[in-house]
């Protein structure tokens, strides 16, 4: 025993028949055998209380004959496979039970004569079957029992599960009702304030926001690229004609794109439509249709040679995927993060970007909306949306730390260095995981996010656990050193884990329950505080995908790069838009809507004005008299036919005139003192006949 202990968590059945008259002498040496090893273990005074020997009847007065089936059935485990049943001989079902001889079989070589000769009359199949993970040499000479037979049983044994959750001893589900201690939570101590990294005395307009996304050193290494690019594609023998691009015609060429955003149309050409009754005049005075659509063609983001280069290494692991977007990729990171410090809360959630394109990055997702595209990762501010930060998806294998996909996300985003301490993170079921939630909490990061049933590592017990019957709004909580798993009964089950929440803070929430007649009743009912918090922080990416969609860029293209590229000008035009609100906020003053700052924006690039100046157009405004001459009769003189000069009408003077316009048909006086004809006419006050 000293050595090491055989016994140790193992489920022993020991079968005793009190007719000794039919032993043999094997039989005795057995029993001999199983009398030493019951003073052994009597006798070591290293075995500790909790692995004294109980029998069933003093088990089941001690946790209820529930908790002993629940830890002695292994029929949901796929991988248990039961041993047939052996038939005890009828001389030992007719045995009665020994009130004390209770022992473990011995764990000996030789096998015993009784269990290499059943008898022939055992038909009765044994009345409980083994549990599984129980050694074969550790049970008693037979599978089945005699009638009457003890189990003996180590009182703290945990079941054998081949199931990644661990159960642990004496653990259950609490209700709201039990007392729970708040963590401690650690200090918030961002990098840097709160809010915009600008000066807050200054007035921003549209472009100068948005130009700190595409700075002018941004904008000159695009244009130099797409002149390359554009370069290179005439080298290959495509005839268009071409001038190099400049910062200010790229400039023009934004702002058509987001243009297209904000009016849509069936297509490109739709833009530049003359003749029509739906045609669009502002394009036109923009740039010309072939024009847009070369610089579109020829558009490149990083330099068509180092192309090549990368191009080269695929199917290395120094390939990039992301090599042709990492030019202006890095460039809007860093401006995400440089003009703007997060609040407290922030949200992390998958976006995806719309394409077909055949790529190893494509993703197929059938639950979103968007099913087909690039899948990003962002955070973003739960306040107002802000994108602090975002990486690309490229493909299965590529995680750095080796824990996965949703774990490698995360942990990626958060930079401590930018953000600081004390941030809470909220996310879904894909990300949380107790691994996760405990390494954010060691770098100064809570975790709020709801998880998945069977997810590794959480709570396997079913002790006062939540059923399909349990009534709406029970709650259920375990509660693991840092880390709360809570459990709420809404509609269905919802499961929720946190580092940074108590369980219940006295919240409640009507619901609609419908009763046996038919009726409907509203009915208040508890919830727990991490449903309270997730569901009023977790829509920060939710919040930024809304605002792209109203005003996005996107459309169809040739190339996947260039998806991408309108989707970092929609990030850069929504977090514009997000400063343009926080600084005025802070200066107490008005804030544009969004469309009105996308307008702006859409005019200053192109460097026009929102005020149109309307083209004077070919018409008949000429004076003519109001009772107009006979051509047959140009000797005859009309009556004269005199009405009130509206012009002057409206001035409170009621003065008459035979002049008219000739296209208004409005009486007009066309005299030296009175010369109201080009008055009315200058104001731009056109009126037609029946005024």
């Amino acid at each position: 025993m000293a050595e090491t202990d055989p016994l140790e968590g193992a489920q022993i059945e020991v079968e005793l028949s009190e007719s000794d008259d039919d032993w043999s002498g094997a039989e005795k040496n057995t029993v001999e055998q199983t009398q030493a090893l019951e003073e052994i273990l009597e006798s070591d005074e290293d075995l500790s209380g909790a692995e004294t020997f109980v029998t069933d009847e003093e088990f089941m007065d001690q946790n209820g004959e529930d908790s002993f089936d629940e830890r002695t059935d292994d029929s949901d485990d796929p991988t248990y496979a039961p041993s047939p049943p052996s038939t005890p001989s009828t001389s030992e079902a007719a045995s009665s039970p020994s009130p004390k001889r209770e022992a473990p079989s011995p764990r000996s070589e030789a096998p015993s004569p009784r269990s290499e000769a059943p008898s022939p009359r055992s038909e009765a199949p044994s009345p409980r079957r083994e549990t599984r993970g129980t050694p074969s040499s550790r049970r008693g000479p037979s599978s089945g029992r005699k009638a009457g037979t003890k189990r003996c049983r180590l009182s703290t044994q945990s079941p054998r599960s081949r199931s990644p959750h661990r159960t642990t001893p004496g653990q259950y589900w609490k209700t709201e009702t039990d007392p729970d201690v708040a963590p401690t939570l650690p200090r918030f101590q961002p990098a840097r304030t709160p809010g915009v990294q600008l000066d807050k005395s200054k007035t921003y307009s549209p472009l100068e926001l948005f130009q700190l996304f595409f700075s002018p050193n941004v904008v000159r290494v695009l244009c130099s690229n797409t002149n390359k690019q554009a370069t290179k594609r005439i080298a290959q023998g495509l005839q268009f004609k071409w001038t190099d691009v400049t910062p200010q015609e790229f400039l023009k060429y934004l702002s058509l794109v987001i243009f297209m955003g904000l009016l849509k149309l069936g297509s490109v050409k739709a833009y530049w439509r003359n003749k029509h009754i739906f045609c669009v005049p502002f394009p036109k005075t923009v740039m010309s249709r072939d024009r847009w659509r070369f610089i579109s063609s020829n558009l490149h983001m990083s330099d068509p040679a180092k192309d090549a280069v990368n191009d080269g290494k695929k199917g290395t692991s120094e390939h990039d995927p992301l090599f042709r977007l990492k030019p202006l990729m890095t460039e809007i990171q860093t401006a995400c993060k440089s003009f703007y410090q997060p609040r407290k809360n922030l949200s992390i959630d998958e976006r995806m970007v719309a394409t077909k394109a055949k790529t190893g990055m494509t993703q197929y997702i059938k639950d979103k909306p968007t099913r087909w595209g690039f899948k990003l990762f962002i955070l973003a501010d739960s306040y107002n949306g802000y994108t602090t930060d975002f990486t690309v998806y490229t493909g299965k294998g590529k995680f750095p730390t080796g824990l996965g996909l949703s774990y490698d996300a995360v942990v990626g985003l958060l930079d401590k260095p930018y953000l600081g301490n004390g941030y809470h993170v909220y996310c879904d079921n894909f990300y949380t995981s107790p691994h996760l939630f405990r390494h954010l909490l060691s770098k100064g990061f809570g975790a709020c996010g709801t998880y998945r049933l069977g997810m590794k590592d959480s709570p396997n017990t079913k002790v006062n656990a939540l059923t399909s019957k349990s009534q709406r709004g029970s709650i259920r909580w375990i509660r693991e050193g840092d880390l709360l798993f809570v459990k709420w009964m809404d509609s269905r089950e919802v499961s929720m884990c946190s580092t940074i929440h108590q369980v219940y803070s006295s919240n409640r929430v009507m619901r609609k329950l419908k009763k046996k007649d038919g009726t409907w009743e509203a009915i208040s009912i508890p919830i727990p505080t991490t449903i309270v918090e997730y569901n009023k922080y977790m829509g920060g990416v939710d919040l930024s995908d809304q605002l792209i969609q109203y005003t996005t860029a996107h459309h169809k293209v040739m190339r996947w790069y260039k998806t991408m590229f309108l989707h970092f000008v929609d990030i850069a035009t929504v977090n514009s838009y997000l400063l343009h609100k926080e600084l005025c906020e802070q200066q107490k003053t008005k804030p544009l809507t969004h469309r009105g700052f996308m307008e702006l924006l859409t005019a200053q690039l192109a460097g026009v004005t929102l005020d149109v100046v309307s083209v004077d157009r070919q018409t008949n405004h000429t004076p003519l008299p109001i009772a107009p001459l006979d051509p047959e009769k140009p000797k005859h003189r009309p009556a004269d036919v005199r009405k009130y000069c509206l012009h002057c009408k409206r001035r409170k003077k009621y003065n008459k005139t035979p002049w008219q316009c000739g296209a208004c048909l409005v009486p007009l006086c066309n005299f030296l003192e009175r010369p109201c004809f080009a008055q009315w006419h200058a104001k731009g006050t056109l009126k037609f006949q029946g005024q």
